[in-house]
């Protein structure tokens, strides 16, 4: 565990990047939110549109739960879980905003969806979801946001299996390197 001058040390390096990453997330917020304003606007609730036959419609759905409709009208227990994982993933960007890319890029897709889907969630009291596979009924109909936070998911998995294993084990990296260097801790 790295001693807690040495973290302040790398976010105060890290912080003109992280205003950057920042501003990236800002407009992945945004987008996000101008298609459900765009959805709620011209979309009534219920009717499907289909854009792309046999592949995806828009259809505007208001989630009150989680995928699925699941645990619906637990608003509460989102915005406390969804608060949680976006000051995480604040802290870790601060931490890792200036190097490995290929973390920060999807730690600030999941970022961005969740401020996305916090914000329907306080200002609404639902998500607003539009967005169904027409091949594939059965899964759930999900807004930009979700697509922020499942690929990003998927990109955090990827990195933290195939690319950077040392990232999990820090602790191992840190005695190897001991040794490395003269070993013990004499």
């Amino acid at each position: 565990m790295p001693k807690t001058s040495d973290i302040r040390s790398k976010c105060r390096e890290n912080l003109g990047m992280y205003i950057l990453w920042l501003a990236v997330s800002a407009l992945l917020v945004t987008l996000d939110q101008i298609s459900k304003l765009l959805i709620v606007k011209y979309l009534p609730e219920g009717r499907t549109v289909r854009v792309i036959p046999y592949l995806f419609d828009f259809v505007y759905v208001e989630n009150r739960g989680a995928a699925w409709g699941m645990f619906a009208d637990r608003r509460w227990v989102f915005i406390v879980i969804s608060s949680v994982a976006i000051v995480v993933m604040a802290l870790l960007l601060l931490y890792t905003a200036k190097g490995k890319k290929l973390f920060v890029i999807p730690l600030v897709l999941v970022f961005a969806g969740g401020i996305g889907n916090m914000i329907d969630r306080v200002s609404k009291g639902y998500v607003v979801d539009f967005i169904q596979f027409d091949f594939f009924k059965s899964f759930p109909v999900f807004n930009v946001a979700d697509s922020y936070v499942t690929v990003g998911g998927i990109m955090i998995f990827v990195y933290l299996l195939f690319i950077d294993r040392s990232f999990l084990s820090g602790k191992k990296k840190e005695e190897n390197e001991r040794t490395e260097n003269g070993g013990g801790d004499a």
